[in-house]
């Protein structure tokens, strides 16, 4: 063929080739990289297609018309192999920027594939491509063209996707507020609030199931919760008691012991008892009593008591209270009757020697009895003789006293003794007990409601013991028993309570002194207890008797055995004090209304007189003379002024010497250096104060 023929040729597929490389805007749409190489081929292709050189030149010249390209792309793409053939499609295609519309990139594919049959000889001589049409070799290029979406066009497919899905979100969240602004805006209708009024009531049932369910445990846990605290309980009891009875068991054989020791001892003391035939006939009602309580004692002893076992337990140690209580009025009884038979025998002995005249021995009373022991002449004026431990109006007083009390006790030993009044005796006893250890400086309501109750049940009237009302004049001889009962109980706070507590003795004082006033025989027998409890009240240092044993003539002085064994000093001078406090303490209280005392001041000054006039004794006369003076002292200093002065004056010099004298050297002298410090300090302030505890004026 020609070479005119070849270019007539070659000039439309050129023509067609450029019109297709260009855009509709008539860009031109380069599908490779200008400064890359590409492989010069030959002119003789066995295809036979002769195409122009300014398409498939390997340095094509870039006119300025063309650079219109850079119009269309961004940017210029590269390939990231510097030697990549343009059968590397793939790497073609990578590189294709983004921006590259598809019908663009589809016109670039047709001029690639163009050159590639062109490098790689693809198209054989056969292949008629000289007798197609531009159009023709455009579809055939498609036809042949597999199918790649490109990864821009799946991220544009991506990019309408999203768009679609946003507008389907804001469409159905448009959707959902529209109905929720209904629901608000319009009323519900009556089948819907049915159907809610439906749900919450099956709610509320739900609940209600469920709590009835939970209320049904809580239920079975307290039930079983109350099971076990009944069994713990029943157990703890069950243990209690078993304690119980192992406690009542232990305490009762302590009682018994100490029931057969009292019995043992009493029994000794009546056997050593002179002149006993007369003598037991006057206590035969207290032994009988002592029989009664001991057969009392073996029925209380014996019978137990399941659901209280110490109910039996305590009724036992009353009784053995009540025993040693009588058990020491006999001895003390008994200790007394051997001192007056002794003085008796004394006397009757000297009288003979004497040979005084029978109008002389008829003169003598029974109370002088207690005269006729140890003597000593003090002065020979008109022959008047004294004895050194006791003046004789003192020992007038006190054998006077003590035979009223002995004939008093005696008018009530019947109703004492008579079993079928025991219950009558026991309220009585109460009625007695109760108010007395109960009073104590709390108030002046207090006091005189104690007052009150203790001056009814003297005047006999009905008084109230728990729940019943009890009478002492109900049977004869229940109001002296409650008279002398009252008065002994009363002497006994001095020891029990006094001892204890210093300033329990006013309020006891000032109720033993209202009751002076009103019932006289109450104060006398009052005084006898003191006398009888402490005689160095009197004053009276009772001497030991010939023939008469140690524990006797202690027992006389006031002393307490226990096991045979008698009582130490310090406690015994501590009981003492006591008494001695209590005594001192009605000497100064002050009767209400003013009216008189009917044992006071006077009586304080006669009794530091009589005891300054006696010669002291170790311990004992220290102790009461300090006690005495710290009581009554500031009261007295009142009252006599210079007189008490001098008085202390002489106790401070001549008093205290005769003291040291006969206080053993090397001993405690726990008394003497009390009333050393308490003289000391009175001479040196020149007063002595009022006793702590002492009640003011209108205390009640």
């Amino acid at each position: 063929m020609s070479d005119n023929k070849e270019y007539e040729m070659a000039s439309p597929l050129k023509e067609t080739v450029t019109s297709l490389s260009r855009t509709p805007k008539g860009q031109i749409v380069y599908d490779r990289d200008p400064l890359e190489p590409i492989e010069q081929s030959t002119t003789n292709s066995k295809s036979g297609v002769l195409l122009s050189e300014d398409i498939f030149s390997r340095n094509p010249v870039f006119s300025p018309e063309k650079s219109t390209d850079s119009k269309y792309f961004h940017h210029q793409y590269s390939l990231h192999r510097p030697h990549c053939d343009l059968n590397n499609r793939s790497s073609l295609f990578m590189n294709l920027p983004v921006q590259h519309t598809e019908k663009s990139i589809g016109q670039f594919k047709w001029q690639q594939e163009l050159l590639v049959m062109r490098n790689t000889n693809q198209l054989e001589e056969t292949t008629p491509v000289y007798n197609l049409s531009n159009h023709m070799i455009m579809q055939l290029f498609e036809q042949n063209q597999p199918q790649h979406p490109s990864k821009a066009t799946s991220f544009m497919r991506k990019i309408e996707d999203f768009k679609e899905f946003s507008r389907q979100s804001d469409e159905e969240e448009c959707l959902r507020k529209k109905q929720e602004l209904e629901e608000r805006l319009v009323p519900k209708r009556e089948s819907q609030l049915d159907v809610e009024i439906t749900f919450q009531r099956l709610q509320d049932e739900a609940r209600q199931r469920f709590q009835q369910k939970e209320d049904q445990i809580d239920q079975k846990l307290k039930e079983i919760k109350s099971i076990q605290e009944k069994e713990l309980q029943e157990d703890l009891k069950k243990k209690t008691s078993e304690l119980q009875i192992a406690e009542a068991k232990r305490r009762k054989g302590i009682s018994s012991s100490k029931l057969e020791s009292l019995l043992k001892f009493l029994n000794e003391s009546v056997t050593l008892c002179q002149e006993k035939d007369s003598f037991l006939q006057t206590i035969q009602a207290k032994l009988d009593r002592v029989t009664a309580l001991k057969a009392q004692f073996q029925v209380v002893v014996n019978s137990i008591n399941h659901d209280d076992p110490l109910n039996s337990t305590v009724r036992s140690e009353n009784i053995v209270k009540q025993i040693e209580d009588l058990a020491e009025v006999i001895r003390d009884d008994i200790a007394k009757n051997n001192v007056l038979v002794q003085e008796k025998n004394s006397l009757t002995k000297r009288q003979q020697e004497s040979a005084l005249s029978s109008s002389a021995i008829k003169q003598e009373q029974p109370i002088d009895s207690h005269e006729r022991l140890e003597k000593k002449t003090c002065e020979s004026n008109g022959g008047y003789e004294d004895i050194d431990f006791v003046h004789r109006e003192d020992l007038a007083v006190y054998s006077q006293l003590q035979i009223e009390l002995r004939q008093y006790e005696a008018s009530t030993a019947a109703f004492s003794g008579d079993l079928s009044l025991k219950t009558l005796r026991f309220e009585l006893q109460k009625a007695v007990l109760h108010p007395v250890n109960e009073i104590s400086d709390q108030s002046g309501q207090h006091l005189q409601d104690k007052l009150d109750r203790l001056r009814s049940l003297l005047q006999g009237n009905a008084v109230h013991v728990g729940s019943r009302m009890v009478r002492a004049t109900e049977h004869p001889g229940g109001l002296e028993y409650c008279t002398n009962l009252l008065a002994r109980r009363m002497v006994a706070q001095g020891e029990d309570q006094v001892n204890v507590n210093p300033k329990a003795a006013f309020p006891i004082a000032a109720i033993i002194t209202e009751l002076w006033l009103e019932f006289p025989v109450f104060g006398r027998l009052v005084l006898a207890h003191f006398y009888r409890q402490c005689p160095y009240i009197v004053p009276y240092y009772l001497p030991q008797q010939e023939g008469q044993s140690n524990e006797d003539y202690y027992k006389s002085l006031g002393y307490r055995y226990s096991g045979g064994k008698v009582e130490q000093q310090p406690t015994y001078l501590k009981r003492m004090s006591g008494v001695v406090r209590l005594y001192a303490a009605v000497l100064i209280s002050l009767p209400r209304r003013n009216q008189p005392h009917p044992h006071g001041l006077e009586h304080a000054w006669r009794y530091l007189a009589a005891l300054l006039n006696l010669s002291p004794r170790n311990d004992i006369t220290a102790a009461i003379l300090v006690e005495f003076l710290t009581v009554a002292g500031s009261a007295m200093s009142r009252e006599y002024g210079k007189q008490f002065q001098k008085m202390l004056h002489l106790i401070c010099t001549e008093y205290f010497t005769m003291i040291r004298n006969v206080t053993p050297k090397g001993s405690g002298g726990g008394p003497v250096t009390r009333l050393e410090d308490f003289l000391h300090e009175s001479i040196t302030k020149r007063v002595i104060p009022p006793p702590a505890g002492q009640l003011p004026p209108r205390f009640w």
